[in-house]
């Protein structure tokens, strides 16, 4: 059969098993070697391919991030510039601003439906069947010849776009993740014509033709001599890919509102087309719900959007969707969308030295969102795409804001980190990061930060309020006895703090909501003496300066006339946020400084108002370098005010935590410690908990409260005895090689051992209890 007529077939099966048949009878059997070339033309081409993305989503995204490099390359060569040239944007915001005149290079600045036209340069689109679907990814950018296909498509650890800046991929084998997702023989087909105003090679004379080949896995032989590790070849005759000439391919799909579009209708005149075979990735249901938050979850601002486009047979309300990422979606300020909490999304900066800067967006979505629909976590992103994140327990092993674990989300922008220290932060794979000095310095500032960050601390207090508050019941008499049982056995009370700890209804009431304007009419330093602000900083610490002002949260940072800050001496300020009229700076001396140093600070603020009447707020303060200090050393008290093991205490008495009653409406867990707003440990028993239930059931209805009040403070005593052992394990004097972190990561592997332990002494507790209540008669004789 001829080239255009076999790509056609190949274009239009919809699995693996059918290329196979096509390519058989067309005469290219995987094992004719003379049809079938290596991947980058290395035979082990395994370890790299092999050697990419953890998961099928993070594949998906690098071949739509490929497909925006070429879109942002087809414009580069329509305005006649070189893209290594001097000419040439420096980062992708700045060449969708250039191309595209998007103000800032930002797509929050466009509104919805200057977002979709925006986004038909790249497409996504869902064919096949439901249950075995396969993807297309089409974009219409610059595109290859099929003479160039051997360096471009299927080279790998080629320096291609090395020197180009404005384009995401760079390491030249991320495309290749998708292939270990595609069915049993990682089939892939490519299909690209040379845009029209894009360059050839001296010497190509196929810029007019349309090539393409199949991808795919040949496994280890098994025989003696043979290969030991699988192979990628990809189609070539005489070591040339199939290439035919046509005006354009129907690769698009149509669009027909009420029902599902027709796929493989509409034409591409350039550009090139992906497609992935049986795809194996956990978006099974319509494309525009379940695989859009996956996308989303990698794609938190991509610079260019893209449509997602659902051909399958399935009932819905619409069938294409654009993707431009949750922070574009979601607004700020006064447009900011109500799935998130007022006041965000909020903005913080980090600068470290000999890393960079590290900007931050933090976003807190309403209670009532569905946690898989919007991205939540501490993620780490280039560009927009996600290269990495933190642990999924660090909100609530780190921060202990166990009340916004599901619904916080902070994007971290490396973009601008400097490119040795972050070539080095993350994997060539780029889906996560590398655990060195950097990561361990990041990750020490930001849990320092956001920890303190008053929005979050203030959110999580409120919703642990609430949901303690909808739970709590009176149990006055029940503490009373319990007071009682402590009383008598002092080993038990040996397991309380001193001091009251019993969670009442009272609590932070819900404050006056921040009414900030769209400019300040002041930013200034709270409380300035009228000698001037003098403040000490250890050489190797920073020291905290507050500003106070009445402009709304965003203000540096929206996308829409945004305030500038600027400091001298220059990067004097490590961390900073702005949070309901309060500017909060995290100081540093210069590197070089010395102990006695002083250093006169000039921080000015201005906006377009303020350039207008040459008035920026000016504030100044001075800083003085002390010695080096210790440099983990936190403040408010050490160890926060709670008494060293050991030490007398003279308080009111014992702590004796309150045990909440809540329907977890599942069998597990039977008492579940947490972390409340200060970061100390509180309790929740589960009324659902199957043992529980049992026991109730089969017993007297005057006798279920003292059922209840055996398995609630059994299980509590035992839970506070495992939680007292943790703790003298974890505190290690220094010289023996223990440090706070360790010691912070043992507490939270502690916190899941102690529920996980509590679900098996909650079979036995009942019974034993009322074993001891009740004891056995003797027998008579």
């Amino acid at each position: 059969m001829d080239a255009q007529t076999l790509f056609d077939r190949l274009l239009r099966a919809e699995a693996e098993s059918e290329i196979e048949a096509i390519l058989v009878q067309a005469g290219f059997d995987p094992n004719n070697e003379a049809v079938w070339q290596p991947l980058g033309g290395m035979e082990n081409n395994f370890s790299t391919v092999g050697n990419q993305q953890t998961e099928a989503t993070a594949a998906l995204v690098e071949k739509i991030i490929n497909g925006i490099d070429a879109t942002l390359m087809a414009e580069c060569f329509s305005k006649n510039i070189n893209p290594e040239s001097a000419e040439a944007p420096t980062s992708m915001q700045a060449a969708v601003q250039k191309f595209f005149t998007v103000k800032d290079g930002l797509l929050a600045n466009l509104d919805p439906a200057s977002r979709t036209k925006l986004a038909d340069n790249v497409h996504v689109i869902a064919v096949g069947e439901k249950s075995a679907p396969g993807y297309l990814i089409i974009d219409r950018g610059e595109g290859q010849t099929p003479e160039a296909f051997p360096d471009t498509f299927l080279s790998l650890n080629r320096s291609n776009k090395l020197r180009i800046p404005f384009v995401q991929g760079k390491f030249n084998s991320g495309g290749t993740g998708v292939l270990q997702f595609c069915g049993q023989q990682n089939m892939q087909l490519i299909v690209s014509k040379r845009h029209p105003n894009a360059p050839t090679l001296a010497g190509d004379t196929s810029k007019d033709l349309w090539g393409f080949t199949v991808v795919r896995r040949i496994r280890p032989t098994g025989m003696p001599g043979g290969r030991k590790n699988s192979m990628y070849v990809y189609l070539a005759l005489n070591g040339k890919v199939p290439r035919f000439k046509a005006e354009s391919l129907n690769v698009l799909p149509q669009d027909r509102k009420s029902i599902c579009p027709k796929p493989y209708s509409l034409g591409l005149q350039y550009g090139t087309c992906v497609k992935l075979y049986d795809f194996r990735w956990k978006a099974r249901s319509i494309a525009t719900t379940e695989a859009r938050y996956e996308l989303e979850r990698f794609l938190h601002s991509p610079c260019l959007p893209f449509r997602l486009t659902e051909t399958r047979d399935y009932k819905a309300n619409y069938f294409s969707t654009t993707i431009s990422g949750v922070w574009a979606t979601i607004g700020q300020g006064d447009d900011a969308d109500d799935k998130v909490e007022p006041g965000f999304p909020a903005f913080a900066d980090l600068n470290l030295n000999d890393i960079g800067q590290l900007p931050y967006r933090i976003a807190v979505f309403q209670p009532g969102v569905n946690t898989r629909h919007v991205p939540h976590g501490v993620f780490f992103t280039v560009n927009g795409q996600v290269h990495g994140g933190l642990p999924s327990d660090f909100i609530s092993r780190h921060l202990k804001f166990d009340y916004l674990k599901d619904h916080l989300l902070v994007s971290i922008d490396c973009t601008l980190m400097d490119p040795t220290v972050r070539e080095d932060f993350f994997m060539a794979s780029r889906d996560r990061v590398r655990k060195n000095e950097v990561y361990e310095t990041v990750l020490d500032h930001l849990k320092r930060e956001l920890r303190d960050h008053p929005g979050l601390r203030q959110l999580n207090a409120a919703r642990r309020k609430k949901e303690i508050e909808d739970t709590l019941n009176d149990e006055e008499e029940t503490k009373n006895l319990f007071n009682e049982l402590l009383k008598s056995d002092p080993l038990l009370a040996h397991l309380f703090g001193a001091g009251d700890r019993l969670i009442t209804k009272t609590g932070p009431g819900p404050d006056a909501p921040f009414q900030g304007k769209q400019f300040p009419t002041y930013f200034r330093l709270l409380k300035n003496p009228s000698s001037g602000l003098v403040k000490h900083c250890p050489l190797n610490r920073t020291c905290r300066v507050e500003f106070e002002t009445d402009v709304v949260n965003g203000y540096f940072k929206r996308t829409d006339s945004p305030g500038h800050i600027s400091v001298e001496p220059a990067n004097s300020i490590e961390h900073s946020h702005l949070w309901n009229g309060r500017f909060t700076a995290q100081v540093r001396v210069p590197w070089n400084a010395k102990t006695g140093d002083q250093f006169d600070v000039k921080v000015s603020v201005e906006d377009i108002m303020t350039e207008a009447k040459s008035a920026p707020f000016i504030s100044h303060f001075r800083l003085i370098a002390d010695p080096e200090g210790d440099a983990h050393k936190s403040g408010g008290g050490g160890n926060g005010g709670r008494s060293k093991p050991g030490t007398k205490n003279n308080g009111p008495g014992l702590a004796i935590p309150e045990v909440v009653e809540k329907h977890f409406q599942d069998p597990h867990p039977s008492l579940e410690v947490r972390y409340d707003d200060r970061g100390e440990h509180e309790y929740f028993v589960n009324l659902d908990n199957a043992y529980l239930v049992t026991e109730l059931v089969r017993t007297k209805d005057e006798e279920k409260p003292l059922i209840k009040f055996w398995f609630k403070y059994g299980l509590l005593l035992c839970a506070l005895g495992m939680l007292k052992e943790q703790q003298e394990k974890t505190e290690v004097p220094k010289e023996n090689g223990s440090d706070s972190s360790e010691n912070t990561s043992n507490e939270a592997t502690g916190l899941k051992e102690i529920n996980f332990y509590c679900d098996g002494i909650a079979r036995v507790i009942i019974p034993i209890i009322r074993t001891l209540y009740h004891p056995p008669q003797p027998l008579l004789n």
